[in-house]
């Protein structure tokens, strides 16, 4: 089968399409023959060797992907041979860019008859990610206000229509002013360009000066924290990657100055198969069905392009989820 291999860590070089040896079928894994795979920033740390939890090398890359149910482990009764899939391919969210991969079963999730396959690759890391943000790590109440940094990514228009669900003030920060369009359709208030606006300034101005009460950061560097000056006394940040560069500044001084708090968020610790995680992947599913939460596609690859791909979603132009397509059967 073919597969994205990164022997080392390294620039987009190191990205290799090799024939490799189907995956064995472990206890209570199911074999998908994929159809599509999603690009998310994790896979490009991993291809740089930068990404926070140890990887080994060589590694298949690709962490989301949908698919058909190829065959059953030893334990697994509850698919069907054939049945249309999306999934997270495990704890370490890796082999998914190839012909077939072994996923623990509770990292599948079903798919409904009317859901397109292709789409289906593109909400479960982005739409997952936003919910439990919002309703897990976050409560989210109606008239909270909420700074998105990169709302135009991903994740962030899953988080703008999801908090606009809950009643949620939206204010976003874009780098670059072509991003900013989509995001207000989706239901934010205002968005920020950050490099000819400060958007701390613009926070405080938008909340008549109270400032916002939760901000969700997955750039890092400088923009962690000049977050922390866009809260309200008590507000909390929440990190969840550093895709501008590792934030280094004093922590414990900065949360003092407003007595605002700090936490990250790994989508991994909402547990998959657990309660939590199925009642989200139901209702994520639903409102999917009722039209109620879209999740656009920048733009489509073929697996030998995969240099391409990751090209493309580090050049930050990609407002939307960026697809590499694998199988043939649609």
């Amino acid at each position: 089968m073919r597969a994205v291999v990164v022997d080392r860590p390294g620039d987009l070089d190191q990205l290799k399409i090799q024939d490799l040896p189907e995956p064995n079928l472990r206890a209570g894994e199911v074999l998908v023959d994929v159809a599509y795979g999603a690009c998310n920033w994790g896979d490009i740390q991993k291809r740089q060797g930068i990404y926070p939890d140890p990887v080994v090398y060589p590694t298949i890359l690709g962490g989301e992907v949908s698919g058909y149910v190829r065959r059953r482990g030893p334990g697994v009764e509850a698919l069907e041979v054939g049945q249309p899939v999306a999934a997270l391919t495990g704890r370490d969210m890796l082999r998914g860019f190839a012909d077939k991969v072994a996923i623990p079963h509770e990292f599948i999730i079903p798919l409904p008859p009317s859901m397109d396959i292709r789409a289906a690759a593109a909400f479960p890391v982005a739409s997952l990610t936003a919910f439990h943000l919002l309703h897990t790590a976050h409560q989210i109440r109606q008239g909270e206000a909420i700074l998105i940094h990169a709302i135009g990514g991903a994740v962030g228009l899953a988080l703008t229509q999801l908090a606009r669900q809950a009643g949620a003030h939206i204010i976003g920060t874009v780098g670059t002013k072509a991003k900013a369009q989509r995001p207000l359709e989706y239901g934010a208030h205002r968005v920020i360009t950050r490099d000819t606006e400060d958007f701390v300034a613009a926070v405080m101005e938008e909340t008549d000066g109270r400032g916002a009460d939760l901000v969700i950061d997955s750039l890092g560097a400088d923009i962690l924290p000049r977050s922390f000056d866009a809260l309200r006394p008590f507000g909390r940040v929440i990190n969840i990657g550093e895709a501008a560069g590792e934030p280094d500044f004093p922590i414990r001084k900065k949360l003092y100055e407003r007595s605002t708090s700090l936490s990250g968020f790994e989508l991994i610790h909402a547990e998959p198969g657990s309660l939590r995680w199925q009642s989200a992947v139901q209702e994520i599913v639903a409102i999917i069905e009722q039209g109620q939460l879209q999740m656009p596609i920048a733009r489509e690859f073929l697996l030998e392009d995969i240099r391409d791909a990751q090209a493309y979603l580090e050049d930050r132009g990609a407002s939307g989820k960026v697809l590499i397509k694998v199988g043939n059967k649609q």
